[in-house]
């Protein structure tokens, strides 16, 4: 039975790729908590948090050259948030049953890398990590935003000749993340994320 069901995975995972190199004209990297779920389903196609550097190894050369690349980033003090609060709603690491204060967490994951909230490193790490190659070069064409997401998808769309639309998302009620965070909190979310605040210009 578990011989049976991991081919049945590995055939999934080359049906996909064989989909992805020869019929999609572009590849999607999803970072996760930056609208991803949205882009995807808009698109239809499954929820992947490959980075790019997987994808290029996947697909090869050849094929990655002839795609157009596109990706989503989000403000690093808003995203943090938002992730969070995901966690505790769908209880990842028991943080529904039991939850941290918002900045206890920050310190748990951020400083000191708690193996019971650290638990799926590739989602803390920072956003332009996800866009890189193995030789640290830049491997995705557009490089859109949250913030404007349904404007920056509108780009995707005309860059592709496709029509698609994206969903209309539940505002949040929660308020803006600078109430989450101390100077303490701010400074953490800073120093992990720099180089996303220097590579795409946030500010808090």
């Amino acid at each position: 039975m578990g011989l049976a069901r991991d081919g049945a995975a590995r055939f999934r995972a080359w049906h996909r790729t064989l989909r992805e190199r020869h019929l999609r004209p572009y590849v999607f990297i999803h970072i996760n908590k930056t609208g991803g779920s949205s882009v995807e389903k808009a698109l239809g196609i499954r929820l992947d948090h490959s980075t790019a550097a997987e994808k290029y190894r996947q697909l090869g050369a050849s094929a990655w050259s002839r795609k157009f690349v596109f990706s989503f980033v989000r403000n690093p003090w808003d995203k943090v948030v938002s992730h969070y609060h995901y966690r505790v709603k769908t209880n990842q690491t028991g943080l529904g049953d039991n939850p941290l204060p918002f900045e206890d967490w920050l310190q748990r994951v951020y400083l000191d890398r708690d193996p019971r909230y650290f638990d799926k490193p590739r989602m803390f790490m920072p956003q332009r990590q996800w866009l890189l190659g193995d030789d640290g070069e830049m491997l995705v064409d557009y490089v859109g935003r949250f913030e404007t997401l349904n404007e920056d998808f509108g780009h995707v769309c005309r860059e592709l000749g496709l029509q698609a639309e994206l969903g209309h998302a539940k505002p949040s009620s929660r308020g803006g993340y600078q109430q989450y965070y101390s100077e303490t909190g701010r400074a953490i979310i800073e120093r992990h994320f720099a180089e996303d605040i220097a590579a795409f210009g946030y500010t808090f």
